[in-house]
């Protein structure tokens, strides 16, 4: 608690509180959260029993010295009445953001993050900040923000698998392969066995094979040709080439996650490679 602070609760509510909010100030600052906010408590009882305004900052010290003792329903009740009193703190904002994390209320929290942004370019939180928004926008596909943030972000928060996960999640949904290819080469390297990476050079390799083969197949009946057929066989050599890279992530997910998803695609791929045998068999666990 600031000088500032005393002084404003000792001009509201006279000198009586100074020694209170002394002594919820030191207890605070020496690890002891019960007495600051035995502290806290008394003077918004006290005040509000005299039907004074309680000063925002009183609530934010109570709030904080609650969530320090794991009493989060209180800490929030008493950490959303500073914030209705235009109390800016950093930490009541780094507080308030964890705990509508633990609600699971992402609109709130990324209110409260953006705020923080907002009121403390340069605080201590900055960085963490920064990253939790960050993570957030996998969540909320605001790509927007996301390309505002990923530069700011420092080289070890780039480097971070959670948010080089976002980044790919980002970029995929904004279909930038390129992008996507970097992250996903990022994550494997420190994590060969990586569930999100190695689907996306999976289907990546499926879906190039497939629209390939698609592709080549429509202008061949178009256009039944020896010159379409030559150009369908080259394209043919090109689709499996491109196959069996998606067989090989797609084994290996099998393998590490054996689910229906995968197996179905194992399955098509052994199908579009005529063999018929392995095609079945992932088949028959694709049910």
């Amino acid at each position: 608690m600031s000088g500032t602070m005393i002084l404003l609760i000792v001009g509201c509510a006279g000198g009586k509180y100074l020694e209170l909010a002394n002594a919820g100030e030191l207890a605070f600052s020496e690890g002891n959260y019960q007495k600051s906010l035995e502290y806290a408590e008394q003077i918004i009882t006290d005040l509000n029993s005299r039907g004074k305004t309680v000063d925002g900052k009183v609530f934010a010290m109570a709030g904080n010295a609650a969530y320090a003792l794991e009493q989060y329903d209180k800490s929030l009740e008493y950490l959303e009445k500073a914030r209705q009193l235009d109390y800016a703190g950093e930490k009541m904002y780094i507080n308030l953001a964890d705990l509508y994390y633990r609600m699971d209320n992402l609109s709130k929290e990324i209110g409260v993050l953006e705020t923080y942004l907002e009121k403390f370019p340069e605080g201590e939180e900055i960085g963490s900040v920064r990253e939790r928004l960050y993570q957030t926008c996998r969540e909320s596909m605001n790509f927007e923000l996301a390309d505002y943030l990923w530069p700011l972000l420092d080289d070890d928060s780039r480097s971070d698998i959670k948010n080089l996960e976002t980044f790919l999640v980002i970029h995929e949904a904004q279909g930038n392969d390129t992008k996507c290819d970097s992250a996903a080469f990022s994550i494997l390297k420190q994590n060969a066995n990586h569930e999100l990476a190695l689907k996306w050079f999976a289907e990546k390799y499926y879906w190039k094979a497939e629209n390939r083969y698609q592709s080549e197949m429509d202008a061949y009946n178009k256009n039944k040709t020896r010159k379409q057929y030559n150009q369908l066989v080259k394209a043919f050599k090109i689709v499996t080439a491109d196959c069996k890279k998606s067989l090989e992530y797609f084994t290996k997910l099998y393998k590490l996650y054996p689910n229906p998803e995968y197996a179905r695609y194992l399955g098509n791929i052994y199908a579009r490679l005529d063999d018929e045998q392995k095609a079945k068999y992932y088949h028959d666990r694709a049910q």
